[in-house]
């Protein structure tokens, strides 16, 4: 019974993490830095559940999350979760092939989960939405470059959230074909 007591604490602090970053970054962010892009720091705690969780568990809690995330954005829940999905399914596919878990990892992985997101959401944007998200090149580029650099302390916080939680690594979590 405690390890499913712990698991359920795992998964609160995870979507109250959400709740926090998403707020910071859509209210506190633009109050401090003005107009300068926020960094997207609930994509770090998806690539996080990819990386690090299962991939029933995965796919389940990133449906929670997309309903945690409905909130803060604009853009419609079936495309927030079609995204997330398509993120889910090219981030397990490059895991299978190439994955060390280190911090170092992470934030390769970080950048091309940032970069991953911004072509799938302009893509599935231009497919499904009558009024389509626009290029802004400079503005996701610095999006994407500052969500990598907050991979490493994002990805410290949740390796000691489940230390602290007892949450056990996977064995595939060490990629390659096991």
């Amino acid at each position: 019974m405690t390890g499913v007591r712990y698991n359920f604490l795992n998964l609160a602090i995870l979507l109250l993490t959400t709740l926090l970053f998403s707020g910071f970054q859509t209210t506190f962010w633009f109050q401090i830095f003005g107009s300068l892009p926020s960094p997207q720091l609930w994509l770090n705690l998806i690539l996080y559940l990819i990386l690090f969780r299962s991939r029933l568990e995965g796919i389940f809690t990133i449906y929670l999350l997309g309903l945690t995330l409905n909130p803060f954005t604009a853009m419609p829940l079936g495309i927030l979760w079609l995204n997330l999905m398509l993120i889910f399914g090219l981030m397990t596919f490059i895991k299978k092939r190439v994955f060390w878990p280190t911090s170092r990892y992470f934030f390769m992985a970080s950048l091309g989960v940032g970069f991953i997101y911004h072509v799938s959401y302009f893509l599935i944007s231009r497919l499904f939405e009558s009024n389509p998200a626009p290029v802004l090149f400079f503005h996701r580029f610095f999006e994407i470059l500052f969500t990598a650099l907050t991979a490493i302390p994002i990805y410290t916080f949740m390796t000691w959230v489940d230390r602290f939680t007892g949450k056990e690594i996977l064995p595939e979590s060490a990629g390659g074909d096991s």
